[in-house]
Order: C-alpha cells, then sequence, then structure tokens
C-alpha cells in the first residue's frame, strides 16, 4: 500500500470540502422531496458521486474516495442531514471504490466508473424501494424512478470526469497520482 502524503491527504480534504459545500444543499433538497417526490429525486441522486468520481480519478489512489467523502460527511453535519451524513457519503465512497478494488487499482477507464456507479445506484433503489414508496407507483412511475436514477447516475459521473481531467491537466494531481496521470495521460473518454 503507497503511503498516504500530506499531498494526497490535502487534496482528498481540497475535493472533500468542496463536495462537502456543494452537497449541503442537495440534502436540504432531497430531505424535502424524497419521499413526497421520489421522481424529483431520483433525477438528482447523483449528485453524491461527484466527490468521491473526482478524488479517483485524479488522484488515483486507494482511499481516496472514502477519505474525501469521510470529509465531506462531517461538512454536512449542518445539513438537514446532521451526523447521518457521514455514514451516508462513507456508504457511497466506500460502493465507489469497490469496483476499483476488484481491479486491485489497475484500471481506470471512464467505464468502471459509470459501472461501479451505476451498480450502487441500483442496489441503493432496491434497498430503499419501501421508503420511496416504489411499490404504490404506477408500472410507468416505477420504470420513471430507475430511468431517472440511472441518467442522474450517468450525467453526474461525466461531469465528474470532465472535472477531473481539468484538474488533472491543471496539475492538481503531479506528485501524487501515478506518473501517467500526473502527466496529463488520464483514461481515454474523459
Amino acid at each position: 500500500m503507497k503511503r498516504l502524503t500530506t499531498r494526497f491527504l490535502m487534496a482528498c480534504a481540497a475535493i472533500g470540502a468542496a463536495t462537502g459545500v456543494l452537497l449541503i444543499p442537495a440534502f436540504f433538497v432531497s430531505f424535502a422531496i424524497s419521499a413526497t417526490v421520489p421522481l424529483a429525486y431520483a433525477a438528482m441522486a447523483g449528485v453524491w458521486l461527484l466527490g468521491p468520481v473526482i478524488a479517483l480519478a485524479v488522484l488515483r489512489r486507494p482511499g481516496a474516495a472514502v477519505l474525501t467523502m469521510l470529509l465531506a460527511g462531517i461538512i454536512n453535519i449542518a445539513s438537514p442531514a446532521g451526523p447521518s451524513a457521514i455514514v451516508t457519503n462513507l456508504m457511497i465512497g466506500v460502493a465507489m471504490e469497490l469496483g476499483f478494488l476488484v481491479t486491485l487499482y489497475r484500471i481506470w477507464r471512464p467505464w468502471l466508473f459509470y459501472l461501479t456507479a451505476l451498480m450502487f445506484q441500483t442496489f441503493y433503489a432496491i434497498s430503499a424501494y419501501a421508503y420511496f414508496g416504489i411499490d404504490d407507483m404506477a408500472v410507468a412511475g416505477k420504470a420513471g424512478f430507475f430511468v431517472l436514477l440511472a441518467v442522474s447516475t450517468i450525467v453526474f459521473v461525466k461531469i465528474g470526469l470532465v472535472i477531473a481531467k481539468r484538474l488533472t491537466v491543471a496539475g492538481v494531481a503531479r506528485g501524487i497520482a501515478p506518473v501517467s496521470a500526473a502527466r496529463g495521460t488520464a483514461p481515454a473518454g474523459h
């Protein structure tokens, strides 16, 4: 395992802080609409993926998503989720790490970001099926929920990869990420 350098920790802190600030209003909106307008919630749920996608795509190191989302969760205590925001954000960070852990952190292609995120969101939707009242929806509503969740996931992963590419080109990963990433040769398809 690579050593946790100050640069790595500072990069995770910066991405985590930005993610935490972004997610405070997202938590307010989600608490207001998740139980009453689950389709609107599904359309915005992908925003929680920005932090871990950016951290993993820029830093390309184990633990980047988990540490980033831990810091974001601490900031999100100021949201309606309170301390449970830490658990929520950590869950997302761990889930995004799993796809890369399976490959022993050797594959950094965009398809793996999308696949990992879509698998997580599917598991999340199924586990929260009752909370969202999906059983009570018409077939079109049920399908709409999953379609909106998938589209939101794809859109926010894409945004995260674009931001990550720009940060990498700007030199944010210099001295942290593996040499190929630090030189700006980010995965194809960013």
